[in-house]
């Protein structure tokens, strides 16, 4: 060689190139061994109807906001982190930079929030959850936590603070604010009896904000918030042009209920007989076209989730939140799709939606428990004219290409045992109670009246003088049925009594003078019982003297 110096500079350079490729290789196949993978990063996302075929709906395409990211995310986050593995240096500092700076930002939007009236309970998520897991991310990383995976714990936090940043973005939104104020107060309406029954029987209920947001893909709450205590629900773009929507939040604050109770759902299930949380079931096996109780335990399983959600909405808007099943469910071009039990694309698993059929009929059997058998009945009837050339005593199974017809009424024995237990107990999960137990929850007869009277004063052209946030769209709903041209003019109404949360609305009637005390009519007996029932009531006089020394 003519120059030797040149030739073992060359012989150097390439031996520290392969060095370099060699490291990058090991470390890329690290970090893949080391990041979840899709499938395990995938938020769960519950959707009340799901698609045409029977498959859920997921956020897609929306630029504005974080909603189409992964689905517990934020449950990731607060989570242990994994064993301690040899960070990549570089790439630490590089995402502990990020997490300085998304400690700022989301110190920044705290303070800006916690002056917006419509926003301030944002605040908290903001100003308390990421401080906190930034300051576990932080120590984690100190303890030696691989790079992928704090840069995998940013993102999820990073994500947090993009949610919330949409959600107060919309709200400061003056033509937004008064359409998610009053869905917002419904949904704070439907929660209340949840919120004060784990409290008084010390359930671990994580969640308890239920904020709304308008989107571009259908109705579904993101249960991946629950660590925040924030649970956002997606709204679709027509939800304010027509009331059928509205009784679905009851559905979706059901998911969340029965996520954000730490063992809730293990718990029913092992109580009910059901297997473990799957994915998604295996077909059933079939012997002589039967299906054992061990079979159907097994696909009922699959369906309890969305039952539970269902026996929740019609606990919570009576028959209204059934006729909202049938309007939505109903294909008019195809009406044996009412019966189909749907699968993946595959067709290996099914879906974990119930065919609507089932599920319109679970409906109608809360009903008759709550006391509104002539309700569940009407339905049953009308569901029954729209299906007039299908046969609803079956259900139809994937048989290959096809549809493989199976008797109706094993299913409703299943389902008519698992509503007895969830309507009325005793459920040790539940504190020995059912659901009919949750003060507030139950959409009874006195309930059923009131929603009554909200649909005759729509259909007047009147802003009912009802209050309850339910009973007003329960009323709504059977309004529009009877008026669909109206649909959103009596939507409109309804929600002119409802004060939207987050602003200084006010009902209509609010500084009305008040004539139902000046109405009654009161004699001599009706007073004499009041303040004898009245002494009953009160202690002992000699208690009463005791109490009076002491102050």
């Amino acid at each position: 060689m003519d120059d030797p110096e040149r030739y073992i500079g060359h012989a150097i350079a390439a031996a520290w190139l392969i060095v370099k490729v060699a490291i990058k290789i090991g470390s890329w196949r690290a970090e893949r061994a080391e990041r979840p993978s899709a499938g395990a990063r995938e938020a769960r996302r519950s959707t009340p109807w799901g698609s045409a075929d029977g498959t859920a709906d997921e956020p897609r395409g929306d630029p504005q906001a974080a909603e189409a990211a992964p689905r517990g995310a934020a449950s990731r986050v607060a989570a242990p982190f994994g064993a301690p593995q040899a960070p990549d240096a570089a790439r630490l500092r590089a995402a502990l930079l990020r997490l300085d700076e998304l400690d700022r930002s989301a110190a920044a939007l705290g303070e800006a929030v916690r002056h917006e009236r419509a926003n301030r309970r944002f605040a908290g998520a903001l100003t308390t959850f990421v401080p906190r897991e930034i300051a576990r991310l932080r120590e984690a990383a100190g303890a030696g936590l691989a790079a992928p995976e704090v840069e995998a714990a940013t993102d999820d936090l990073e994500l947090v603070v993009s949610e919330i940043a949409v959600l107060a973005r919309q709200r400061r939104d003056p033509s937004l604010l008064p359409e998610l104020g009053d869905a917002d107060a419904l949904a704070d309406a439907c929660y209340a009896p949840v919120i004060a029954f784990a409290r008084a029987e010390g359930l671990p209920l994580r969640s308890g904000s239920p904020v709304t947001q308008l989107t571009r893909f259908d109705l579904a709450i993101w249960t991946g918030f629950i660590p925040t205590s924030i649970a956002p629900i997606f709204l679709p773009a027509d939800f304010f042009a027509t009331p059928l929507r509205w009784p679905a939040l009851a559905h979706e604050i059901g998911h969340d209920f029965l996520a954000s109770v730490d063992g809730l759902e293990p718990a029913l299930r092992r109580e009910l007989g059901l297997p473990a949380r799957r994915e998604r079931a295996r077909p059933l096996a079939l012997e002589d076209d039967r299906a054992g109780p061990s079979e159907l335990r097994r696909v009922f399983g699959v369906w309890f989730e969305e039952i539970f959600c269902d026996v929740f909405g019609a606990l919570m808007f009576g028959p209204a939140y059934v006729l909202t099943m049938s309007e939505l469910f109903f294909q008019e071009d195809d009406p044996h799709a009412s019966l189909a039990i749907q699968t993946d694309a595959g067709g290996a698993r099914y879906d974990e939606h119930p065919p609507p059929h089932l599920r319109v009929l679970v409906g109608c059997m809360v009903l008759e428990r709550a006391g509104l058998g002539e309700a569940a009945r009407a339905l049953r009837e009308a569901w029954a004219r729209r299906h007039a050339e299908v046969a609803l005593d079956e259900l139809l199974l994937p048989a290959g290409r096809g549809w493989h017809p199976f008797p109706l009424s094993p299913f409703t024995e299943t389902a008519e045992r698992l509503v007895d237990r969830l309507y009325a107990g005793p459920l040790v999960a539940l504190s020995g109670f059912g659901l009919q137990d949750i003060s507030g929850l139950d959409y009874g007869p006195h309930e059923h009246q009131e929603g009554l009277r909200a649909r005759d004063a729509l259909l007047a052209g009147r802003v009912p003088a009802v209050r309850d946030a339910r009973a007003l769209l329960a009323g709504a709903v059977l309004a529009a049925h009877q008026a669909p041209e109206r649909a959103l003019l009596i939507l409109t109404w309804a929600r002119a009594a409802i004060p939207a949360l987050g602003t200084s609305e006010r009902r209509p009637d609010a500084f009305a003078p008040v004539l139902a005390a000046s109405s009654a009519a009161l004699d001599r007996r009706a007073v004499t019982e009041a303040l004898l029932f009245r002494e009953a009531l009160l202690p002992p006089r000699a208690l009463r003297a005791r109490r009076r020394a002491r102050l």
